[in-house]
């Protein structure tokens, strides 16, 4: 067993599950210390949801009461109590106040001498599978590459996408995890699941009515509460019938942000949907946007004034500041890997290029706490991206 913070100084002190650990005292802090101290850190509003960060809760920085590790695939792996052990939770902004690079493994992610660091292996796990499966059925049925980006932006703030998804503080009040909880529905030991007010699902589903008609249509499929396939023919079902408006918007929208708008204020319904939210959903979408709408047919629905046959290019906002010609060259991606604005894990996605995507470098970089960002080309979705990708997830051919 671990306590949160046990689980950090597990990683720290012990080379593989079985090894004899080696004990450092400067190392042994609490989830307080482990945020004083980091050097690199701030308000949850402003991270960069990156392989290998902490993410803390807490009422301020000097009261601090837990800490996980975010994986870089929209989970946080955490230790939470006896009931539950260490789990796998969906990332919610609403769930965590704050976070950190740890100061003790900063040297990981230049560390050549290891063919996998702790970040590499959380950054490659993936749900790009369910990624596209989500995609490839909403846009046959809504037709438009913005409307399917806007609903999916709102769908992984509220889930991550993930079918079986439990609302986190709802884990820890039941004292179950989300296959538990689900597990229980779908077996008739647990009956509140209309009642409880617990969100769920991909939609994280929270209002009694709503419940009950998600549990009475998995039943009429003879499929698990937490069926992905269920859940989406259920999701279009309900636009479909209760909130035609949403959908017609979904339908006909002409930018990511105004399809995200709409599931947000009119279908997700939120307690905040103000400004920031607005833009941090939409943000989400565009990425899928990027990410799938050129794999769709008629994937520039919603603008008539660029043929797929044209390419156009996104250029990066900071220029490179070094150049090394022995870096020139062609590289893979290693894991799905976010291309940016500029040097660093705070600036601006630009677009995710999947894993093993071909880029070009010419030998320019800009170095960022001992890590080169390459500066790098790629032809992706039919458009032309210039920008920055963190070196560690490249490897060159």
């Amino acid at each position: 067993m671990h306590d949160c913070c046990g689980l950090i100084k597990g990683y720290l002190w012990s080379d593989s599950a079985t090894s004899t650990p080696t004990y450092k005292s400067s190392q042994d802090k609490s989830a307080n210390g482990l945020y004083t101290a980091a050097t690199t850190k701030g308000k949850i509003s402003t991270f960069p949801k990156t392989a290998g960060l902490l993410v803390f809760r807490g009422t301020s920085t000097t009261k601090i009461t837990h800490v996980g590790v975010y994986g870089g695939d929209g989970y946080v792996y955490e230790a939470k109590n006896h009931a539950s052990g260490v789990c796998k939770t969906a990332y919610k902004q609403s769930d965590w106040n704050y976070w950190t690079q740890c100061s003790y493994i900063t040297d990981n992610t230049t560390d050549t001498t290891s063919t996998t660091t702790a970040a590499t292996t959380l950054a490659a796990q993936t749900t790009a599978a369910d990624e596209k499966t989500v995609w490839d059925y909403l846009y046959g049925k809504i037709g438009n590459a913005y409307g399917v980006a806007g609903l999916m932006g709102n769908l992984y703030a509220e889930s991550a996408l993930i079918a079986n998804n439990l609302q986190n503080t709802y884990n820890t009040k039941l004292g179950m995890t989300d296959k538990e909880y689900t597990d229980a529905v779908d077996g008739g030991t647990y009956t509140a699941f209309s009642s409880d007010s617990a969100g769920y699902g991909l939609a994280q589903w929270t209002y009694s009515t709503r419940k009950k008609a998600l549990y009475e249509y998995a039943v009429s499929q003879k499929a698990s509460v937490g069926n992905l396939s269920m859940q989406m023919a259920f999701l279009y079902k309900e636009m479909s019938e209760s909130h035609s408006t949403v959908l017609n918007t979904l339908k006909n929208a002409t930018s990511v942000l105004q399809a995200s708008n709409i599931v947000l204020t009119k279908y997700e319904k939120p307690a905040d949907t103000g400004t920031s939210v607005q833009t941090k959903r939409a943000g989400y979408g565009q990425t899928y946007y990027d990410k799938y709408a050129g794999t769709s047919s008629s994937a520039s629905s919603g603008s008539t004034s660029t043929s797929t046959s044209t390419v156009t290019e996104k250029t990066a906002t900071d220029p490179a500041k070094s150049f090394n010609k022995s870096l020139a060259g062609t590289y893979k991606t290693t894991a799905n890997l976010y291309m940016r604005n500029g040097a660093g894990q705070g600036k601006a996605s630009m677009v995710v290029l999947p894993k093993g995507t071909s880029v070009k470098n010419y030998g320019y970089y800009t170095a960022v706490s001992g890590v080169k960002w390459l500066y790098v080309q790629v032809t992706y979705n039919n458009i032309k991206y210039t920008g920055f990708c963190c070196g560690t997830y490249l490897k060159k051919q």
